[in-house]
Protein backbone atom coordinates (compact mmCIF):
# COMPACT_ATOMS: atom_id res chain seq x y z
CA UNK A 1 0.00 0.00 0.00
CA UNK A 2 1.69 2.86 -0.85
CA UNK A 3 2.22 5.87 1.52
CA UNK A 4 0.53 8.42 -0.39
CA UNK A 5 -3.09 9.19 -0.11
CA UNK A 6 -5.34 8.42 -2.77
CA UNK A 7 -9.40 8.56 -3.58
CA UNK A 8 -9.90 4.97 -1.88
CA UNK A 9 -8.62 6.28 0.99
CA UNK A 10 -9.75 9.72 1.46
CA UNK A 11 -13.32 7.77 1.19
CA UNK A 12 -12.08 5.22 3.94
CA UNK A 13 -11.40 8.38 6.25
CA UNK A 14 -14.60 9.68 5.33
CA UNK A 15 -16.07 6.81 6.34
CA UNK A 16 -14.35 6.49 8.74
CA UNK A 17 -14.97 10.44 10.39
CA UNK A 18 -18.93 9.31 9.59
CA UNK A 19 -18.58 6.36 11.97
CA UNK A 20 -17.34 8.66 15.04
CA UNK A 21 -19.39 12.08 13.81
CA UNK A 22 -22.35 10.36 12.57
CA UNK A 23 -24.39 12.77 10.20
CA UNK A 24 -22.73 15.99 11.15
CA UNK A 25 -19.78 14.92 8.65
CA UNK A 26 -22.70 14.52 5.96
CA UNK A 27 -24.27 17.94 6.93
CA UNK A 28 -21.22 19.60 6.77
CA UNK A 29 -20.60 19.10 3.18
CA UNK A 30 -23.90 17.93 1.18
CA UNK A 31 -25.60 20.66 -1.11
CA UNK A 32 -28.26 17.80 -2.10
CA UNK A 33 -27.26 17.88 -5.37
CA UNK A 34 -26.82 14.35 -6.81
CA UNK A 35 -24.81 13.60 -9.87
CA UNK A 36 -23.84 9.87 -10.50
CA UNK A 37 -25.55 8.62 -7.45
CA UNK A 38 -23.24 11.12 -5.35
CA UNK A 39 -23.68 14.22 -3.79
CA UNK A 40 -21.92 16.91 -5.10
CA UNK A 41 -20.84 18.43 -1.71
CA UNK A 42 -19.58 15.27 -0.26
CA UNK A 43 -17.49 14.72 -3.53
CA UNK A 44 -15.41 17.87 -3.64
CA UNK A 45 -15.17 18.05 -0.30
CA UNK A 46 -13.33 14.92 -0.49
CA UNK A 47 -11.46 16.36 -3.86
CA UNK A 48 -10.15 19.25 -1.35
CA UNK A 49 -9.56 17.18 1.27
CA UNK A 50 -7.47 14.71 -0.79
CA UNK A 51 -5.02 17.64 -2.20
CA UNK A 52 -5.04 19.07 1.10
CA UNK A 53 -3.56 16.15 3.14
CA UNK A 54 -1.67 14.90 0.25
CA UNK A 55 1.60 15.98 2.17
CA UNK A 56 0.97 13.97 5.14
CA UNK A 57 1.70 9.95 4.55
CA UNK A 58 -0.58 7.06 5.59
CA UNK A 59 0.74 6.26 9.09
CA UNK A 60 0.43 10.01 9.80
CA UNK A 61 -3.53 10.34 8.94
CA UNK A 62 -4.49 7.18 10.84
CA UNK A 63 -2.91 8.83 13.87
CA UNK A 64 -4.94 12.17 13.62
CA UNK A 65 -8.28 10.41 12.84
CA UNK A 66 -7.21 8.62 16.60
CA UNK A 67 -6.58 12.04 18.31
CA UNK A 68 -9.59 13.35 16.69
CA UNK A 69 -11.63 11.78 18.89
CA UNK A 70 -9.35 13.65 22.01
CA UNK A 71 -9.48 17.23 20.27
CA UNK A 72 -12.79 17.28 18.91
CA UNK A 73 -15.08 15.42 20.64
CA UNK A 74 -18.41 16.41 19.46
CA UNK A 75 -18.24 17.86 15.64
CA UNK A 76 -16.13 16.50 13.08
CA UNK A 77 -12.68 18.46 12.21
CA UNK A 78 -12.41 20.79 9.21
CA UNK A 79 -9.99 20.21 7.11
CA UNK A 80 -7.51 22.68 8.36
CA UNK A 81 -8.03 21.85 11.93
CA UNK A 82 -7.34 18.19 10.42
CA UNK A 83 -4.14 19.15 8.70
CA UNK A 84 -2.60 21.06 12.33
CA UNK A 85 -3.30 17.57 13.84
CA UNK A 86 -0.97 15.88 11.26
CA UNK A 87 1.59 18.69 11.24
CA UNK A 88 1.67 17.74 15.29
CA UNK A 89 2.02 14.18 14.61
CA UNK A 90 5.19 14.26 11.86
CA UNK A 91 8.35 13.08 12.89
CA UNK A 92 10.67 16.70 13.83
CA UNK A 93 13.08 16.93 10.64
CA UNK A 94 16.44 18.91 11.82
CA UNK A 95 19.32 19.46 9.56
CA UNK A 96 22.66 21.77 10.92
CA UNK A 97 22.96 25.13 9.31
CA UNK A 98 25.35 25.48 6.25
CA UNK A 99 28.69 26.33 7.96
CA UNK A 100 27.90 25.09 11.49
CA UNK A 101 31.45 23.48 12.87
CA UNK A 102 31.18 19.54 13.18
CA UNK A 103 32.47 18.57 16.42
CA UNK A 104 34.60 14.99 15.96
CA UNK A 105 35.12 12.70 19.10
CA UNK A 106 38.89 11.87 19.30
CA UNK A 107 39.83 7.86 19.07
CA UNK A 108 40.39 8.06 22.57
CA UNK A 109 37.12 9.41 24.15
CA UNK A 110 35.78 6.94 21.55
CA UNK A 111 37.69 3.79 22.91
CA UNK A 112 36.77 5.35 25.84
CA UNK A 113 33.16 5.25 26.09
CA UNK A 114 33.03 1.89 23.99
CA UNK A 115 35.15 0.46 26.70
CA UNK A 116 32.18 1.68 29.44
CA UNK A 117 29.48 0.00 27.26
CA UNK A 118 31.14 -3.13 27.40
CA UNK A 119 31.26 -2.51 30.98
CA UNK A 120 27.92 -1.73 31.59
CA UNK A 121 26.49 -4.58 29.07
CA UNK A 122 28.54 -6.85 31.08
CA UNK A 123 27.36 -5.56 34.53
CA UNK A 124 23.70 -6.00 33.11
CA UNK A 125 24.28 -9.35 31.90
CA UNK A 126 25.43 -10.54 35.32
CA UNK A 127 23.10 -8.80 37.44
CA UNK A 128 20.50 -10.98 35.11
CA UNK A 129 21.56 -14.15 35.23
CA UNK A 130 21.58 -13.91 39.06
CA UNK A 131 25.36 -13.40 39.12
CA UNK A 132 27.09 -11.17 42.02
CA UNK A 133 30.11 -9.02 41.50
CA UNK A 134 32.16 -9.06 44.58
CA UNK A 135 36.10 -8.34 45.98
CA UNK A 136 38.68 -10.16 45.47
CA UNK A 137 40.29 -12.31 48.48
CA UNK A 138 38.93 -13.67 51.32
CA UNK A 139 35.84 -11.11 51.31
CA UNK A 140 34.57 -11.76 47.80
CA UNK A 141 34.18 -14.94 49.09
CA UNK A 142 32.69 -14.26 52.28
CA UNK A 143 30.06 -12.20 50.17
CA UNK A 144 29.89 -15.43 47.94
CA UNK A 145 29.09 -17.99 50.71
CA UNK A 146 26.79 -15.32 52.39
CA UNK A 147 24.30 -15.54 49.18
CA UNK A 148 25.05 -19.06 48.51
CA UNK A 149 23.60 -20.04 51.78
CA UNK A 150 20.67 -17.02 52.02
CA UNK A 151 19.61 -18.41 48.65
CA UNK A 152 19.79 -21.92 50.64
CA UNK A 153 17.91 -20.57 53.13
CA UNK A 154 20.30 -20.72 56.21
CA UNK A 155 21.64 -18.70 58.79
CA UNK A 156 24.63 -16.72 56.90
CA UNK A 157 26.13 -14.94 59.76
CA UNK A 158 26.14 -18.46 61.69
CA UNK A 159 27.31 -19.99 58.42
CA UNK A 160 30.35 -17.30 58.01
CA UNK A 161 31.04 -17.34 61.68
CA UNK A 162 31.87 -20.86 61.62
CA UNK A 163 34.13 -20.41 58.42
CA UNK A 164 35.84 -17.86 60.14
CA UNK A 165 36.11 -20.37 63.33
CA UNK A 166 37.79 -23.08 60.87
CA UNK A 167 39.97 -20.79 58.83
CA UNK A 168 41.35 -19.21 62.24
CA UNK A 169 41.75 -22.10 63.88
CA UNK A 170 43.77 -24.04 60.51
CA UNK A 171 45.81 -20.77 60.60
Amino acid sequence: MSDVIDEVQIKRLFMLLHGMYGNSVLDKYRIGQVENGEDVGMSSARQVWLNGLREFPQPILLKALAKCSEKHKTFPPTLPEFRDICKSLMPRQWTAPAGAPRLEMSEALRSAQVERARRVIAQTRLERDGGVKTDDGIRGLHVLIAKAVGHAGGDEAATLLALDAKRAGAL
